[in-house]
């Protein structure tokens, strides 16, 4: 059943992102790439300037924020440990916060909206997966990290890899982006997704409180920094391997030579400008 109002939900907001009058809008020669042109041109330059956006300096006072808030949640973690296993308030739909942050629905949500934006031909939905994508993968790698780093074991003794809460980063990722791209009006119910999230791994007990914490705040940090360094299509920021073929065909010309006189040679010339 709870399985079942996820996938519900996910049907109804999706086709809901794709309005008739933006894609009418929307003429034939902006058309978005073909996944061929992105994933070998695109992605790669796309996961480098993200991440540079993600330790750029403006965001050393979120980190700074999210790592305080965490040591202060720290310090609380038991007592929030012991008040979900004497109360246990989400039952069995604690189920669908920890799909919701699993790492597949995620990026099957990042592919469904890029594949939903390239259907209906609208940049906005399009480029939106794309940030999404490249957001869940630069998030995913700094998880990981932390969690090899820190190696924190987690409340039920299940592994050391407890800190930070790849679930609750990956789901604060998620609506950081569409907050970023969509407005309030898709972001606020996908923090609220992203906060249930979270909740769920605490009363599943496979996170402590301040895993849920520092996850949150790595999650936020990733979306929106990836989200404004984003480069929409038209790209800039990419690796030239098209155009450096096609540049070099405008620079290299082949000019006829005619004889000025009469029993004189014909030929070619070779005309390079440089630029």
């Amino acid at each position: 059943m709870k399985k079942f109002c996820l996938s519900l939900m996910l049907i109804l907001i999706l086709p809901g992102l794709s309005p008739a009058k933006e894609k009418a809008q929307k003429p034939k020669e902006k058309a978005h790439p073909q996944p061929k042109e992105y994933f070998i041109d695109i992605l790669l330059p796309h996961l480098w300037e993200g991440t540079k956006a993600v330790f750029s300096d403006q965001n050393v006072p979120y980190f700074a924020l999210s790592t305080t808030l965490a040591g202060i949640a720290l310090t609380q973690d038991e007592k929030v440990r012991h008040w979900w296993e004497e109360y246990e308030p989400l039952g069995d739909w604690k189920v669908v916060g920890n799909t919701w942050g699993d790492g597949l629905t995620q990026a099957g949500l990042a592919l469904s909206f890029w594949g939903v934006g390239l259907w209906a031909k609208n940049q906005k939905i399009a480029s939106t997966g794309e940030v999404l994508m490249e957001a869940g993968i630069i998030n995913g790698i700094l998880t990981t990290i932390f969690k090899a780093v820190v190696g924190r074991e987690r409340p039920d003794e299940s592994g050391l890899d407890s800190f930070p809460s790849g679930h609750t980063s990956a789901s604060f990722t998620f609506a950081s982006v569409i907050d970023h791209r969509l407005g309030h009006t898709w972001g606020i119910p996908a923090y609220a997704l992203a906060l249930y999230t979270g909740l769920c791994r605490m009363e599943s007990d496979v996170h402590w409180f301040s895993d849920v914490v520092m996850g949150a705040g790595l999650g936020m940090i990733v979306g929106y920094s990836v989200s404004r360094a984003h480069d929409d299509y038209p790209y800039e920021k990419r690796w030239h391997r098209t155009e450096k073929k096609k540049s070099s065909l405008e620079t290299t010309t082949l000019v006829p030579i005619f004889p000025e006189r009469k029993g004189e040679p014909a030929g070619i010339g070779i005309l390079i400008t440089l630029n």
